[in-house]
């Protein structure tokens, strides 16, 4: 209490406080310490996203290779898993054997993947954080503020 009596009565004396031009010098220093901070920080925000969707093609794509070795599968139909999808069935080309991929990883996704007759995922769009992650034929493209919505690529 006896602190607070010391301010009031220096307050009421014209001692103590900060003048406009000091106050207006500390907030353009905070702007511009808070520019350079979220300048810096833009960079990181669509690379958790970029991995996680590189780190599900992966998955998708060894889900795909056990179930094929699993059957004694040379080739598969060619297909699609779409994010919704609680379980997906592959069938063989031949032999009429099948498998579901739910068997082999955890469904639904949160991309899109498409793969070939040989069991290779080609193509996929992964959604996360706002950022859309595009891939194609070993190629990433991955664009913040864009939706995968049920494609295999980003619109």
């Amino acid at each position: 209490m006896k602190a607070f009596k010391g301010l009031t009565e220096k307050v009421r004396k014209g001692e103590g406080g900060f003048t406009l031009i000091e106050l207006l010098i500390v907030i353009i220093i905070l702007g511009i310490l808070a520019a350079v901070v979220a300048f810096n920080v833009a960079g990181f925000l669509g690379a958790g996203t970029e991995e996680s969707a590189k780190t599900e093609r992966a998955s998708v794509q060894t889900a795909i290779i056990g179930g094929m070795a699993d059957e004694s599968i040379g080739a598969i139909t060619e297909g699609t898993i779409i994010n919704t999808d609680t379980t997906k069935l592959v069938t063989a080309t031949s032999g009429g054997k099948n498998f579901t991929l739910q068997t082999y990883m955890h469904l639904p996704t949160n991309g899109n993947w498409h793969w070939t007759a040989s069991g290779v995922v080609d193509a996929g769009a992964y959604e996360g954080g706002g950022t859309c992650c595009a891939y194609v034929n070993g190629t990433w493209t991955c664009t913040a503020g864009q939706s995968c919505g049920i494609a295999t690529t980003c619109s």
